[in-house]
């Protein structure tokens, strides 16, 4: 036989938390009932009238049923008006031993739900306790209500063991209380812990997972990027009979576009036609952002005019993303077109459109324009985040106007806008850009000692800054600081160390540094090659040149057409003439054109009458070649 104490956690029982309850009610009734003048003020008659039958009906004699006070409160929890009905509950002691009407457990739970509702899940669980106390038993609603508020404000861990209590005392959760549970991990980030969730479930046999749930574990899944076990999960839910929806597919769809993997997308977009699934307006928007962030603008504005002869309707989320596109690859004239379709088409902008137009007038310098969108923006009743003021000083910074983006971390702390990582770092970007170096170190110094972390990037910044100057000890310094403060440097970083380092003479400290690259698994790009044998090269170190480009062709790493030019270079000035015409053929079989320098030097050579006439046949056809292309051009 159950007991009622049971359902309740451990602590709930004692005495003083029961105590509290009276306290902390007290306490949140004052506060309700100073909230009443606002609610008189907007002149909201359905409530009003409302609240006045709930009181007539107190007043009457017989005393109606409590469902019938029931129904009122629900109407008025419906309104979203949720302190208006738990001051009604408080005001008539709808939950004491002296109510007039004797509260049921519904009462109950439209109490609980309200103050879950308000931000109180604490008073929920005293009204909770009560509940207990005074005999009633819990039903899965309250249950569900209780879980879904600790998860809303972020203490999983307690909803966990909540639900493991109640589990435990022989309470039967529902497909509902698995779900409120399960989404909830999923926002907080634990998509494995999730998934063990759902195995439980399917062990419990009490109810089965259904798409609400297997699209909740998927869309966590790819938010991670493990879009390989969200595709396994999506066929473990196929074949237990659990059916798709265009919810699970449009998430696989955006998780694989998210990492370029298109052709992978379209085999959900094929298996969608399969079921008989028609694309929404989310599937859409979801290609039209893949498109424009791989630079194929036009093609995403086919891909919008097929939407609506299918008969879909673009929405503010689809424009948005074509007019980002049309930003990226600098038409911002297009981009404005854009915008003024979607106004037309009844679509209001959101701040992210009016962001995306903003960041396209940045990056080709028109700041002028960009401050009028963000002041529009602004009269339009969006408040601008870190986001928007920190695109406007970028800009700002790009055209070395730092005083003016200096300015706007004035205006920033006035508007209590906190400026994080990526503003500050926009900002020493920008006093490095306009040669104020100090300034840019001090403010380096200076955030660290207000807790604000420099990221990888704000540390490349400067340790790329410090190479240009030709101050390699202390790019090195700064670079070993980074390390030691747990942030792992990246291929882009590194590349530029060893650069320096081959550019100042110390090949063998460049040479150690690329040989540790992958026991920090980076893997070294044709930059990072290109750079260390450009060091061999300059130094006389022929031997370890073609040992690394050897390496190079042996590995995934790809010849560019810099790395051809090095190395014709390099082995024309060490007389490997041989070697030097045989990647010179192969870059004209690769597609490459020879740079100005080593054309140069081709021609010099072509010259002389000391080359026989297999090497003149080589040289003549890289000249054809040349011809050609510029033909075309």
């Amino acid at each position: 036989m159950l007991k009622l104490g049971s359902f309740l956690p451990q602590h709930a029982l004692s005495p003083s938390n029961f105590q509290s309850f009276y306290k902390i009610t007290a306490s949140l009734h004052s506060k309700i009932q100073s909230l009443s003048p606002i609610m008189d003020t907007q002149m909201n008659y359905e409530l009003l009238d409302s609240m006045l039958s709930f009181n007539r009906m107190i007043e009457s004699t017989p005393v109606p049923p409590v469902r019938e006070f029931n129904q009122i409160l629900i109407k008025i929890a419906k309104m979203k008006q949720y302190p208006a009905a738990i001051s009604l509950i408080l005001d008539h002691d709808m939950l004491g031993f002296n109510s007039f009407v004797k509260p049921n457990v519904y009462t109950f739970s439209i109490a609980i739900n309200c103050l879950c509702h308000m931000g109180r899940v604490d008073v929920g669980f005293s009204v909770y306790g009560k509940m207990i106390k005074l005999g009633y038993k819990p039903d899965c609603a309250v249950i569900n209500t209780l879980l879904r508020g600790l998860c809303v404000d972020g203490n999983v861990s307690h909803a966990v063991k909540f639900f493991d209590e109640i589990v435990r005392n022989g309470l039967e959760p529902t497909g509902v209380t698995y779900g409120t549970l399960i989404n909830g991990i999923c926002k907080s980030g634990d998509s494995q812990g999730a998934l063990r969730l759902l195995k439980d479930m399917e062990e419990m046999n009490v109810c089965q997972p259904d798409t609400f749930e297997y699209n909740m574990i998927i869309d966590r899944l790819c938010k991670e990027g493990h879009v390989t076990q969200a595709h396994e999960i999506f066929c473990e839910m196929v074949s237990k009979g659990v059916l798709p929806d265009v919810v699970t597919f449009n998430t696989l769809i955006r998780g694989f576009c998210s990492l370029g993997l298109w052709e992978e997308a379209k085999l959900f977009l094929d298996e969608m036609q399969d079921r008989d699934i028609f694309l929404d307006v989310v599937t859409y928007s979801i290609i039209v952002d893949f498109l424009c962030k791989k630079g194929e603008v036009d093609e995403a504005r086919k891909m919008i005019e097929l939407m609506i002869e299918r008969g879909e309707k673009p929405d503010t989320c689809t424009y948005t993303a074509l007019l980002h596109g049309y930003c990226l690859v600098g038409k911002v004239s297009d981009a404005r077109k854009i915008f003024n379709i979607m106004i037309a088409q009844g679509c209001v902008p959101s701040d992210v459109s009016y962001t995306a137009l903003m960041h396209g007038c940045c990056m080709l310098g028109k700041m002028n324009h960009a401050r009028n969108i963000f002041d529009i923006m602004v009269k339009r009743g969006y408040t601008p985040c870190v986001i928007s003021y920190t695109i406007l000083i970028d800009g700002y910074c790009k055209i070395k106007k730092i005083d003016k983006a200096w300015d706007l971390v004035s205006e920033m702390y006035k508007k209590r806008i906190v400026p994080n990582i990526v503003t500050y770092t926009s900002l020493i970007k920008g006093f490095l850009h306009v040669g104020r170096f100090r300034e840019a170190f001090l403010l380096f110094d200076e955030i660290q000692k207000h807790g604000i972390l420099p990221n990888i990037y704000t540390y490349s910044t400067l340790i790329d800054s410090l190479l240009k100057n030709g101050k390699l000890d202390e790019a090195f310094k700064l670079f070993k600081t980074m390390e030691a403060s747990g942030i792992i440097p990246d291929i882009v970083l590194c590349t530029s160390l060893i650069d320096g380092l081959c550019k100042s003479g110390k090949i063998d400290v460049g040479h150690e540094l690329f040989n540790k690259l992958h026991a920090r698994g980076l893997q070294p790009n044709s930059r990072t090659y290109n750079a260390l044998m450009g060091g061999f090269f300059m130094y006389g170190k022929l031997n370890d040149a073609k040992d690394l480009l050897q390496e190079m062709m042996d590995g995934s790493c790809k010849l560019d057409g810099v790395t051809y030019n090095l190395v014709i270079q390099g082995f024309l000035r060490y007389n490997e003439m041989k070697l030097a015409l045989s990647f010179l053929d192969r870059m004209v079989g690769a597609g490459f054109s020879a740079n100005s320098h080593t054309s140069s030097i081709l021609v010099h050579l072509l010259a002389t009458n000391e080359l026989d006439d297999a090497v003149k046949d080589v040289l003549k056809k890289f000249f054809r070649f040349m011809n050609k292309k510029k033909l075309c051009i």
